[in-house]
């Protein structure tokens, strides 16, 4: 409201309501403002913890004293059902303005009143509205918080008027560039929504202090403002519905992506949507990613593609960010490093007397630590005897007559019992459950079928499936220029051969990885 941004009315108001209490005699108890708030709308934060108060109980006040009624509500029914909430609590409303009485005429007049406030307020919110599509077909900007990427400047002055238009907020701006670039994959495999919030949050990078959403992304690369075109009038700003496109104002704004760009974003968007494509694709996932490293600098190796998009390529993320002078680079076809690594796992890593040499150390750790759980399951077996025969002997002293059933300290008892009785249950099932699965036994049948089941899986699995592999099999992959090195943990094959591999067991395990295969595991890329 104009009275509010200017700072006249509301302290004026104030004094005058002080006045008033001070000349009835009146004990001022609180103050309520709410700057800005239309009186017109009743979800006002401040307004209703007015009526909270007032109506909680203990009756906090007799009064509440307005400048004019247009002040407590413009809307003739908001304004009536307040009033008998009020009323109800033995608040009455008293306007210094407006001396209307108490009895059935000054509820008359009152109403009245209302009405016309109501009615004058959606008057003024017409003329307001259609001076704002004026002020829009012109070219300005009216008053509200510019879009992230842009600023306000005063462009001229009409009376005693500033009128603006937006102006780029470069620091912003780059920011949004990046999104779209993001988005569309200028610096590696293109990012969806959900993506482009993590990489910005990750780094601590905010809208204007507010972490990104996949909603106000959404919102920032469908929305023509960018590319130069903004819309004035698109929603109504009190009920928030959205408006036909034939009563929006178009207004030229500086463009921080051309129109390309813009519509190109748009494609991919659409492509992408769940409707037009299955979300397993729309991943698209790259089967070596976050694995993949560069052997020159240990920086990621990142999707990068040539020829427009024809051929992809593993390229080092530093030397494609920074240029060669931070990393020479190390780049390889992506389905040639992706077969050479899959084919090694598959030929070497599970082929059934290689997993045999592998798994040898970990099987002698496993059986030291199997019976150390033996020991331990032995003691909890005890313990829960020992618990079940203290419940038994408080259940003989109740039948005996010892003890009184409803005895306090037997229910106590009891309850703690039962209590480590379930306990030591749960103590029980983990350790026989992990002596079951810790099992391992290296007969040749069991060793063929977890070879031949992860060499299907390898070969004939899905895209999402295999990458899953990869980030459990591998700790990295380093590429260098003369040789590629693999890097992962055994404890993962002696959970597969523990488990047992079949079409029913589960398709991807999760763990720590920590293995290293022997140096004649490297490969050589072809020349």
């Amino acid at each position: 409201m104009r009275q509010a941004e200017a700072d006249l009315s509301l302290p004026d108001q104030i004094k005058q309501l002080r006045d008033y209490c001070a000349r009835k005699q009146l004990t001022v108890v609180d103050v309520f403002t709410e700057p800005g708030a239309s009186a017109l709308d009743e979800d006002r934060p401040i307004f209703q913890e007015m009526i909270g108060r007032a109506t909680s109980g203990g009756r906090p006040y007799d009064l509440v004293v307005v400048h004019s009624l247009s002040r407590f509500s413009r809307d003739t029914m908001h304004s009536e059902f307040y009033v008998r909430k009020l009323a109800k609590a033995g608040v009455r409303l008293v306007s210094i303005t407006q001396e209307l009485g108490q009895d059935g005429h000054g509820d008359l007049i009152r109403k009245i009143v209302n009405a016309f406030d109501e009615h004058q307020s959606r008057e003024n919110a017409k003329h307001t509205h259609r001076a704002m599509m004026e002020n829009a077909r012109q070219g300005f900007w009216n008053g509200s918080a510019p879009p992230f990427g842009y600023a306000t400047a005063v462009k001229e002055r009409r009376g005693n008027k500033d009128k603006k238009v937006l102006v780029i907020d470069e620091a912003e701006a780059s920011v949004v560039r990046t999104i779209f670039d993001l988005c569309l994959g200028m610096d590696g495999h293109p990012l969806g929504v959900k993506a482009i919030a993590n990489h910005f949050n990750n780094r601590g990078v905010t809208r204007r202090g507010r972490r990104f959403s996949t909603g106000s992304l959404h919102d920032l690369l469908t929305s023509s403002t960018y590319c130069g075109r903004h819309h004035f009038n698109r929603t109504d700003s009190r009920t928030l519905e959205k408006r036909p496109p034939s009563q929006w104002v178009e207004l030229a704004v500086p463009p921080i992506v051309d129109e390309e760009t813009y519509n190109r974003a748009q494609a991919m968007l659409h492509s992408r949507a769940p409707k037009v494509m299955a979300p397993r694709n729309v991943n698209g996932p790259t089967m070596l990613a976050s694995v993949a490293r560069c052997g020159g600098c240990g920086s990621a190796m990142i999707l990068n593609t040539g020829k427009g998009g024809t051929y992809r390529y593993y390229s080092c993320s530093r030397a494609m960010k920074q240029g060669k002078t931070a990393c020479p680079g190390r780049r390889i076809r992506m389905d040639r490093l992706d077969e050479m690594v899959l084919g090694h796992l598959s030929e070497q890593l599970f082929a059934p007397d290689r997993l045999a040499e592998l798994l040898q150390g970990y099987m002698l750790q496993a059986k030291e630590g199997r019976a150390s759980q033996r020991e331990k399951l032995r003691q909890a077996h005890d313990a829960s005897g020992r618990a079940d025969a203290a419940v038994s002997r408080l259940l003989s002293l109740v039948e005996s007559g010892v003890m009184e059933p409803d005895a306090p300290e037997l229910r106590e008892r009891l309850v703690a019992l039962r209590s480590q009785k379930a306990e030591l249950g749960h103590d029980i099932a983990r350790l026989q459950d992990n002596l079951q699965t810790g099992k391992l036994e290296l007969s040749p049948e069991k060793l063929k079928t977890l070879s031949m089941e992860m060499r299907k899986r390898l070969a004939e699995g899905p895209p999402e499936l295999r990458q899953a592999y990869m980030r459990l099999l591998l700790e990295n992959v380093t590429v260098d220029h003369d040789n590629i090195q693999l890097e992962g943990s055994p404890v993962i094959l002696e959970k597969l051969a523990s488990r047992g591999l079949s079409k029913s067991s589960p398709e991807v395990l999760s763990f720590v990885r920590e293995w290293r295969p022997r140096e004649d595991s490297n490969l050589r890329p072809p020349v």
